[in-house]
């Protein structure tokens, strides 16, 4: 993995660990809050969206890539709103950890099965860092059972890591699709933007119409009510993934990404203590031993 991909991963890190912040510090709906902070962030990247397909020409996308946007639209949906209903339940520390981790494993099985390799190291990697996370949920080294698992908040973050797990292979697959297009007015660069701001209508469009059919439109009102706090996470979410996305045009392999991107779950337990006054307890700390640990092995 190159080392811009590396220090571009690690600060999109720290940005997402930001945003979870305003996630869980919000007090209203996890739809409300995700619809207003991705509304905010696909209606600031529409214009470059009219730009790059101008200048493009819309035309020569593949019919398969919108295929993917839509697919991965729907992940997208599945871990936000894991995401938020796992915040009601259990503190950020607990659930941000999890909900990142996991899927690290998970996408490491999905990239073997379309066709990518992984390294004993690398696999090494990832099991020390889903280890890892069976610890920062807990009070006590006591409480390391099976039914220490069993809660709502824990269930609502595998949900979530299921949701990163999908979209994260669907867009390093929709990614490759448009490589081709790529000319010297239209790098890797303008390309992850594109795709950011494409994905974000896929997020908030599908998520805004079940919200109408569903009839919950007072979450519309909730969103608005919100509109400042959610537009600066959707800001962060937007500079966030958008870095992911260009440093997985400069990286073969998905899963290294995604096993970076977990260095963001040091960031979140750390900030998780200091602004949101979470406690502290000696198996969050075994825990982040064991995922730096992981996240080093992987990367040699």
């Amino acid at each position: 993995m190159e080392v811009a991909a590396v220090i571009i991963v690690v600060f999109s890190a720290l940005l997402h660990a930001g945003w979870n912040i305003l996630g869980k510090s919000n007090q209203g709906s996890g739809s409300a809050f995700f619809l207003a902070s991705g509304s905010a962030a696909a209606l600031l990247l529409t214009p470059y969206l009219f730009w790059y397909s101008m200048t493009l020409g819309i035309e020569k996308i593949p019919n398969a890539f919108w295929m993917l946007v839509f697919l991965s639209g729907i992940f997208q949906i599945v871990y936000l709103i894991g995401l938020g209903m796992a915040y009601k339940q259990a503190d950020i520390g607990a659930i941000y950890p999890m909900a990142r981790a996991l899927p690290v494993l998970m996408v490491g099985f999905g990239t073997v099965l379309i066709g990518y390799e992984l390294s004993v190291n690398q696999w090494l990697g990832f099991v020390l860092i889903t280890i890892g996370c069976l610890f920062v949920p807990l009070k006590s080294f006591r409480d390391l059972r099976f039914k220490a698992y069993l809660n709502l908040g824990v269930l609502w973050a595998l949900i979530a890591a299921i949701g990163t797990t999908g979209y994260s292979i669907i867009d390093k697959e929709a990614l490759l699709l448009l490589d081709p297009l790529s000319t010297s007015a239209i790098t890797n660069k303008h390309t992850a933007v594109f795709y950011l701001g494409v994905q974000f209508w896929a997020i908030v469009v599908p998520l805004g119409l079940w919200l109408l059919v569903t009839n919950q439109k007072i979450e519309f009102d909730s969103a608005w009510v919100m509109r400042k706090r959610a537009t600066a996470a959707g800001i962060m979410m937007a500079a966030t993934y958008g870095l992911v996305l260009f440093a997985m045009t400069i990286t073969e392999n998905v899963s290294l990404v995604v096993a970076l991107r977990q260095v963001s779950i040091i960031f979140g337990v750390v900030m998780g203590i200091y602004f949101l006054k979470e406690k502290w307890h000696m198996t969050r700390g075994v825990g982040v031993v064991l995922i730096i640990t992981g996240l080093v092995t992987s990367l040699i």
